[in-house]
């Protein structure tokens, strides 16, 4: 290894950071505190609701002259506050609260960046020299102050371009140092994160410098950041993530996917729901299977951590498990939601049923028996018409559901009678209401005691409650983007089929997943993620106590993100998750998808995935045009047909190859732009 008789390092994104995404996060921090303490109420109101925007600009018109007129000095802190206080008219005392307060939060939100440390003190213990530079309007005393908090071996010389009138942008702060030290600048070696002052300036001027990959911004957290500068939730959610992509950033891209992705989305909901929960003097939360799982987690620490009493369990249930077996004659308005959603899938009747093709057809009247064909508007009507008025289709389902009835009725009451006559509540992620009127319906035959839901909420297509109360936290005015929220919340386990005896309680039977999928996924990193997430915020939320991180900023532009702006890193993450599984074969929610499976979706409109979206984002350039000419042109499949019932191959073929020769020269322009 190569030693030097000089080692210097940045200061601010090399060996400390913020808390927050960018370093004007403080700036949207101390609006925050003037607004909510009393501290304050002496200050101009303009001044209150604009101070982000009066301090930022105060900087840039400080830099603007300096720029100008100074030679491009750095500027300093007393600059920037004697603009705010001339500009708008402050007395001495208002605008050194000010200062007071941004070097306050300045210091209890200096994060220091350990290997950069580790890495200094290793040197300075080994007997080499080592100086720091930073480009910097606050002081070397005030900087000391917040590297004292960080680890860091004490006594390091500090070289401020605020002090010495010297800037690293320009090259002039090395020259300077290098007249102080004595060094020569091929025998000394700087690392920073700034590619043009740390780096490419260093380097032109002879020094051996070393580019810090400090962590970048996922570009959902660039788009969130610049419409929600101001908010200190969204500054402090994104600098989480950010921080803890930092500190681990050997681990894993799952880990990084739970803490920068999925821990923001779920976060707030969860913040929300135990609140409501003491609100209503609920004990008991049941997180409901699969898409409970990771917001039990996510409760079980915020629990633990703020001691608050309520107790939670993970409760296994499913469509399959509940729907079927909670059907009676009796309870019409569940026949009725049971048979909308019979009508979604028409086609698959008998196996919704859970009956033979044969044991239906004889139920239902000769229009209705080729059920599987595709059927009009006004015969369709007319089928459900049939279902609702007639009960001879639904008697043999309900007798082949007894015993699953009884079972399921069964493990419910464990769940009302583990309650202790407490008050408790289930949790859910996003649904049409549907199952969970099954799953009341069930439990009512053993509980007659006040049922209660809680749901993070997307899908718009509700039904009406039935002996169950819904209280509803909204991620979207736009809708039908659950399935994208079910994705980030899957469980390392199959669906519950149903439920069994065993030494006299009833517990699930779940479908056999292999463990392995989650193994390859590396799932548990993604749960890692996660938890690592949920702990730094309950940190945050007891620091920054006048913020409310339950606010839907975050969670509403990822999830429209996830649903309609996914970038390629994201949907290749998302996309290689294991989502369903038919028979032994392993299918991917969203796979590449290959040319001919493309050409096949131009002619036919049917591809294997589960959504186009992810599955287009994840493929190379050509079959995305191929993609998106197919939904540029929902008519070509009629053309197509047209084209090869009037015998005219030779013309739909060269149809084909001419989109495809249009692709191609779309990817060859692409390559000599």
């Amino acid at each position: 290894m190569i030693s030097y008789d000089l080692y210097s390092f940045d200061i601010f994104d090399t060996i400390i950071t913020r808390k927050v995404a960018k370093p004007n996060g403080i700036f949207a921090l101390m609006q925050n505190v003037i607004n909510s303490n009393s501290d304050y109420a002496d200050l101009p109101q303009d001044v209150k609701t604009n101070f982000f925007k009066y301090r930022t600009n105060a900087e840039y018109r400080q830099r603007r002259l300096n720029v100008l007129w100074k030679e491009d000095k750095e500027i300093t802190f007393e600059q920037i506050y004697k603009d705010i206080q001339e500009t708008y008219f402050l007395s001495d005392v208002q605008i050194e609260k000010l200062k007071e307060l941004e070097l306050n939060l300045e210091y209890e939100n200096i994060i220091p960046i350990n290997e950069n440390i580790q890495k200094i003190n290793n040197l300075i213990n080994n007997g080499k020299r080592v100086v720091l530079i930073s480009d910097m309007y606050l002081s070397e005393e005030v900087i000391r102050k917040f590297l004292a908090k960080t680890g860091l071996i004490n006594g390091i010389k500090i070289y401020v371009s605020s002090d010495a009138g010297y800037k690293k942008g320009t090259g002039e702060i090395y020259k300077y140092v290098k007249s102080q030290e004595n060094v020569e600048f091929e025998n000394w070696y700087h690392l920073g994160d700034n590619e043009y002052s740390d780096y490419k300036q260093a380097l032109y001027l002879g020094i051996n410098s070393e580019l810090y990959h400090y962590t970048k911004l996922k570009c959902y957290e660039e788009k969130l950041l610049r419409l929600n500068y101001e908010s200190p939730a969204v500054q402090l959610t994104i600098g989480c993530a950010k921080n803890l992509r930092l500190a681990n950033y050997k681990i894993s891209d799952k880990f990084d996917l739970g803490v920068s992705l999925a821990a923001p989305i779920f976060y707030p909901y969860v913040e929300w729901l135990l609140k409501q929960a003491q609100k209503r003097n609920i004990k008991y939360l049941y997180f409901l299977a699969r898409d409970g799982y990771i917001l039990q987690k996510i409760a079980d620490i915020i629990i633990k951590d703020r001691n608050l009493n309520i107790k939670t369990e993970y409760v296994y249930g499913s469509r399959k498990a509940w729907r079927l077996p909670s059907l009676s004659l009796e309870n019409k308005m569940l026949k009725k939601q049971f048979v909308e959603t019979l009508m979604w899938e028409y086609k698959n009747l008998d196996k919704v049923l859970g009956l033979t093709n044969k044991e239906l057809t004889v139920l239902l009247p000769d229009e209705f028996r080729n059920y599987t064909s595709t059927m009009s508007d006004k015969k369709l009507k007319k089928f459900k018409d049939f279902l609702l008025k007639d009960d001879n289709w639904l008697k043999p389902v309900i007798e082949k559901n007894k015993d699953k009835k009884y079972a399921a009725v069964q493990y419910l009451k464990q769940l009302a009678d583990g309650a202790n006559g407490e008050k408790f509540a289930f949790v859910d992620i996003d649904g049409t209401r549907f199952t969970m009127n099954c799953m009341s319906s069930l439990m009512r035959e053993v509980y007659d005691g006040e049922l209660i839901t809680f749901y993070l909420t997307s899908t718009p297509c509700i039904f009406e409650s039935v002996n169950m109360k819904y209280y509803h936290f909204y991620a979207l005015k736009k809708a039908l983007v659950g399935h994208v929220m079910e994705l980030l919340a899957r469980a390392p386990h199959g669906q519950t089929l149903g439920y069994e005896e065993q030494n006299g309680k009833y517990v699930p039977v779940l479908e056999n997943l292999p463990s392995k999928i989650f193994e390859d996924w590396q799932f548990d990193k993604y749960i890692e993620g996660i938890e690592a997430f949920t702990a730094q915020m309950c940190g945050y939320e007891k620091q920054f106590s006048t913020v409310s991180f339950e606010n839907q900023q975050t969670m509403e532009k990822y999830i429209h993100f996830m649903a309609r702006d996914v970038d390629r890193d994201t949907a290749n993450l998302l996309g290689t998750m294991v989502h369903s599984l038919y028979g032994k074969e392993q299918k991917e929610f969203a796979p590449k998808v290959g040319f001919a499976a493309a050409l096949k979706y131009i002619i036919t409109k049917k591809i294997a995935t589960e959504n186009i979206l992810y599955s287009k984002v994840r493929s190379n350039i050509i079959i995305q045009k191929m993609i998106d000419y197919r939904l540029a042109h929902p008519d070509i499949r009629k053309e197509m047909i047209n084209l090869f019932i009037h015998k005219r191959r030779r013309q739909a073929y060269l149809t084909i190859l001419g989109i495809t020769i249009d692709f191609g020269n779309i990817l060859f322009r692409k390559k000599n732009v």
